[in-house]
């Protein structure tokens, strides 16, 4: 489908007249690129950025009839000034060692300096793969359906009534015992509560407000742990670019020589600075040579890989491929946005043929459909993009823990009252006597 495609293009474009002569191009064009499907490097597989510079830079060879031979620069690096000298593609430009920069690699001052760029290809923000988190515990279900604030107004209330309990008996030199009044609490709590308030509706309209409210209370309850129960819950562990620049377990990691590591060790203030203090302090562990090394840090749990969205996509859905699992996601912020082109020389007799193609390429829509053919294939992994259960789960012991809990706290609460209430009746034996 893509062949034909590409045929429809090429003779639709050659019936368009262009007004400028094109500049003839050599036929030993070079090209370099650090990653696959130019220079396949093992354990790395393509992508996004490599896949969209692969076909543009295809259907330019075939516009402007150049030939490519394709070479990648001994460190494998996009580019970047270190030690007083530029390394990869832009260092290998520089050498006139080649004649494009076929990789897709980020506009920025500082290369800039040093080469031409294309008009840019492609735009994209920043994002940060980070471990797949696993689901929340079981155990804990109970307590998850409201926050601690309404825990709190609701244990405060139940103290309250068992205060005016207290009280009520008091005046009316009720027999009831502490024990009693307990249990009648514990009774409105459970599913017999519906029962007691139909008896106590006449005592005190508190009382019966509060049976109202407690089976509203645990009907919403209810609700929402089945919720809970029934769609997976998963919490990142980080969603921020600040939460991973101030995280004590989580270190940020990128590619060295690369637009990322460029602005954020360049960074004087702000959140882009610690993580650039970060990269200085722990440049052998955070800046690494290639994806490989990213998504393993990433998969090791302790490291947030920071690299173009699309390629994280990429590389995200070719870990899933490989694993038949999700062991890697998106954090939910994305950040600094930047624009990619192809890299040339200074002052390259060859920069305006390859901009008026370019443009000519967006025009007819194939850069956007190189980038929505992709793109849209990758996201079973993002946890916004889970699918709920088609059906309630079947349950098992692991989403029936919970209740395990609240009956060894039962059974806590129910030793400590009746020790209490032992203890206070030996207490008022012993004032008796006396």
């Amino acid at each position: 489908m893509m062949l034909k495609l590409k045929c429809i293009f090429f003779l639709f474009i050659s019936i368009v007249t262009v007004a400028e002569i094109q500049l003839p191009l050599p036929s030993h064009l070079l090209a370099t690129s650090p990653e696959p499907p130019f220079v396949e490097i093992p354990g790395i597989k393509s992508s996004y950025n490599a896949l969209i510079a692969s076909d543009t830079l295809n259907l330019l060879a075939t516009r402007l009839q150049f030939s490519l031979t394709i070479t990648h620069p001994p460190d494998f690096l996009f580019g970047g000034f270190n030690n007083g000298r530029w390394d990869g593609i832009v260092g290998q430009l520089l050498r006139k060692e080649a004649d494009l920069g076929a990789s897709l690699n980020a506009i920025t001052f500082a290369r800039y300096t040093a080469v031409d760029f294309s008009v840019p290809v492609i735009y994209d923000v920043t994002g940060i793969l980070i471990p797949f988190p696993g689901e929340t515990s079981k155990i804990t279900a109970v307590f998850q359906p409201f926050s601690v604030e309404v825990w709190g107004a609701f244990f405060s209330a139940i103290l309250l009534v068992y205060f005016f309990l207290l009280i009520e008996g008091k005046i009316n030199s009720s027999r009831k015992r502490i024990g009693d009044h307990a249990m009648w609490i514990v009774g409105l709590i459970t599913s017999q509560g519906v029962g007691y308030c139909e008896n106590r509706l006449g005592l005190r309209l508190a009382v019966a407000t509060w049976c109202l409210t407690n089976v509203v209370f645990v009907y919403v309850y209810t609700g929402v742990l089945t919720a809970l129960l029934a769609v997976p819950n998963y919490v990142p562990i980080i969603n921020t670019l600040d939460e991973l620049a101030t995280s004590s377990i989580i270190k940020p990691v990128t590619i060295k020589s690369t637009a990322v590591d460029d602005i954020m060790l360049n960074a004087k203030n702000g959140t882009y600075k610690l993580i650039g203090d970060t990269f200085r302090k722990y440049p052998n562990e955070t800046l690494v040579a290639n994806t490989r090394v990213g998504v393993t840090r990433v998969v090791e749990g302790s490291y947030g890989f920071l690299e173009p969205r699309m390629s994280l996509l990429s590389l995200m859905e070719n870990d899933r491929k490989e694993h038949k699992t999700c062991r890697v996601t998106l954090a939910k912020e994305t950040f600094y946005p930047r624009a990619f082109a192809y890299l040339l020389p200074k002052k390259s007799s060859y920069k305006d043929a390859f901009d008026r193609q370019i443009l000519l390429l967006q025009q007819f829509g194939f850069i956007i459909h190189f980038q929505t053919k992709i793109v849209l294939q990758s996201n079973r992994c993002l946890l916004r993009k889970t699918k709920v259960r088609s059906r309630t789960p079947r349950l098992t012991l692991d989403h029936v823990s919970s209740s395990f809990v609240i009956l060894v706290l039962g059974y806590v609460i129910s030793i400590l009252s009746f020790t209490f209430e032992k203890m206070w009746n030996l207490i008022e034996i012993l004032l008796y006597d006396l």
